[in-house]
């Protein structure tokens, strides 16, 4: 994919088809806020669209030069419709999440990149490697295609100190002041992982 500057950033969490474990209360999951923060603090114009909050206005969305989308496995289906779309279009599309960190290949039939397990340490980089069109095998976690075969760099160590995050900007959700005081609560995130180890879970893979 050729390289070009790259300015405006939309991340998307997808709305499940049903209803799911965020549905009740349309929380944010903090992942892509904090990813979003910490692009806007390198000077990058976000916006995040948050289904469950309010719709993606598309028209914005296909102005945006690079589209990160969140998915659990719930919102997968909803995930790779609205990535078709974008690719069609020819704005690189990147995905993360934990669904895509474990189901990587199958993400990949429908996007540019994936970004698997915790992205903070390498987003920016990563960015900046869409823009010179270079570097990619140094981004550690990333999955992209390579010519015709698949590119699967070494995960990152996951991270061990939370405080050294961006509090999360929440001005970057569209239409979250007009719909914030509809909730009850507000997410925050004191630890990551998880002590047990249940086998169908993806919380120790993902998190440890």
């Amino acid at each position: 994919m050729p390289n070009k500057p790259i300015k405006k950033i939309i991340f998307i969490e997808p709305k499940a088809p049903g209803y799911h474990i965020y549905s009740r209360w349309g929380l944010p999951r903090l992942g892509t806020i904090i990813l979003g923060t910490m692009l806007s603090n390198h000077g990058y114009d976000v916006k995040i669209f948050i289904e469950e909050i309010k719709g993606i206005d598309f028209d914005e969305l296909f102005e945006a030069d690079a589209v990160g989308i969140s998915t659990i496995t719930s919102t997968a289906p909803r995930a790779y419709e609205i990535a078709r779309q974008v690719k069609k279009s020819g704005i690189p599309v990147f995905m993360g999440g934990p669904h895509v960190t474990f189901m990587t290949d199958e993400a990949l039939k429908y996007v540019d990149y994936v970004l698997r397990g915790e992205a903070e340490e390498t987003i920016v980089d990563f960015i900046k490697a869409i823009e010179k069109g270079e570097g990619l095998e140094n981004i550690q976690g990333l999955s992209y295609h390579l010519g015709h075969l698949i590119k699967h760099n070494e995960l990152k160590p996951r991270c061990n100190d939370l405080d050294k995050y961006p509090f999360p900007n929440f001005s970057l959700i569209h239409g979250y002041d007009e719909a914030k005081n509809q909730y009850e609560i507000t997410p925050m995130q004191t630890s990551r992982g998880c002590p047990f180890d249940c086998n169908f879970c993806s919380v120790t893979e993902m998190f440890g």
